[in-house]
């Protein structure tokens, strides 16, 4: 078992004996202000290779389509969903209390295609809150020939008909999460993606996952004290395809965003997104089933 893995299972154990109200220290936020502000801006972010070489291995292995029951294994959950810089991203962003996906899908492709459209999930977010961050894990190293998700940041500030963007071809700016093994992605729902074309008969997977907010936002993140600061967007404040007007919408989004992240907007039902998905489960709940799982018991 990772040493990080390892020290966490030992800190919730303790915890949950201790009977700490609510979730509070369950799982600590890793992001600052400045990585919170990052990821008001890009719509993501990007953990490279961050889980073990050996459940990678599993992972990789498994058939396409849904891990419902796989997912749900306390092996899944300690690995990969209560991952410490995983889910640490997760508190940071979505606040304490925040629920974890009973389910997983893995996206598996085998054969050469030609990719797909622009396109963004289900029932995309409305407004400045973030209710629910989609996750992406790569069990296997994916090249540029593989097939790789393409994401464009700062699209999940455009709420649009999901129809309306499938004729784009490549956009100024766009992103290719060519990643090495281990590497899980964490991103707004809105966010426009798509898989790239597949140039080989390499197996690339995708397993994708979330994790919704139930919280009323506040600025409770790592090292967060005294006043919120100023919005800082960033070294590429201006997105390579917003033209002028856009670039000025771009920022009093952000702004709006950040604001709500902080407490400082009203913030209406904060559990809404975890309303239209029926699969997830507290999060204390799901750490006191992996925390008293025996590792050496798991056929996986």
């Amino acid at each position: 078992m990772d040493a990080e893995i390892a020290q966490w299972l030992e800190s919730a154990r303790a915890k949950l004996a201790a009977g700490n109200p609510a979730d509070a220290g369950l799982v600590d936020p890793t992001l600052d202000d400045a990585g919170v502000m990052d990821f008001v801006c890009r719509g993501y972010v990007r953990l490279d290779g961050v889980v073990a070489d050996e459940f990678n291995q599993v992972c990789a292995a498994l058939p396409g389509g849904s891990l419902r029951e796989f997912a749900c294994t306390p092996r899944f959950r300690r690995e990969l969903l209560l991952h410490p810089q995983v889910a640490g991203v997760a508190r940071s962003v979505l606040g304490e209390d925040f629920l974890v996906a009973d389910s997983a899908h893995h996206h598996l492709f085998e054969q050469p295609h030609a990719g797909q459209t622009w396109h963004s999930d289900g029932i995309s977010e409305r407004g400045h809150g973030v209710h629910h961050l989609q996750c992406y894990y790569y069990p296997r190293d994916v090249g540029p020939a593989h097939g790789p998700t393409m994401v464009l940041p700062g699209s999940h500030h455009r709420l649009v008909d999901r129809e309306a963007i499938a004729h784009y071809g490549d956009i100024l700016g766009q992103r290719s999460l060519t990643v090495p093994a281990g590497t899980v992605v964490l991103t707004h729902y809105g966010i426009w993606h798509k898989a790239g074309p597949k140039l080989s008969r390499t197996r690339r997977g995708m397993i994708k996952f979330s994790y919704f907010r139930t919280a009323a936002p506040i600025r409770d993140w790592r090292n967060a004290s005294g006043e919120p600061p100023s919005f800082d967007h960033g070294d590429e404040s201006r997105h390579p395809y917003a033209g002028e007007v856009e670039f000025y919408r771009d920022m009093s989004r952000r702004l709006s965003m950040w604001h709500w992240l902080c407490g400082i907007e009203p913030s209406g039902d904060p559990a809404r997104g975890a309303k239209l998905f029926a699969a997830a489960s507290p999060l204390r709940d799901v750490v006191a089933a992996t925390a008293g799982a025996d590792p050496a018991a798991e056929n996986r």
